[in-house]
């Protein structure tokens, strides 16, 4: 049976970041690819999208075009790319891309949290 390599790759970046987020504290699973409509790689929460990259090259505008059409796929509020870092394994150690609705929408849900626990 063939193995797609960069599919491989993905998949084993997928399966550590839900073991991560499972160790976190959060229940997350991966989404079967294939869907219909397109909400991403990982369900971690009904209003967030999370896609896992694990390319050589970044294709910044391309993933932000394609999380945009995910978010609304799902009718989520926070769209999350987390990106591999070449050589790291721990995902706290990759980088992470939000677009500009997820860093208003945390700013907002932050100061409201903080202004309730002054």
């Amino acid at each position: 049976m063939f193995v797609n390599p960069s599919k491989d790759k993905g998949d084993r970046a997928e399966r550590a970041l839900v073991d991560f987020l499972d160790h976190e504290g959060f229940v997350a699973r991966r989404i079967v690819a294939g869907a219909h409509d397109d909400i991403g790689d990982i369900e971690v929460s009904p209003d967030v999208v999370l896609e896992v990259k694990n390319r050589y090259r970044l294709e910044l505008p391309e993933w932000c075009r394609n999380l945009e059409a995910q978010k609304g796929n799902k009718d989520a509020a926070f769209g999350f790319i987390a990106i591999k870092i070449r050589g790291k394994t721990n995902p706290l150690e990759w980088a992470y891309v939000i677009d500009g609705a997820t860093f208003i929408n945390i700013l907002r849900r932050l100061i409201r949290y903080e202004g309730k626990n002054e």
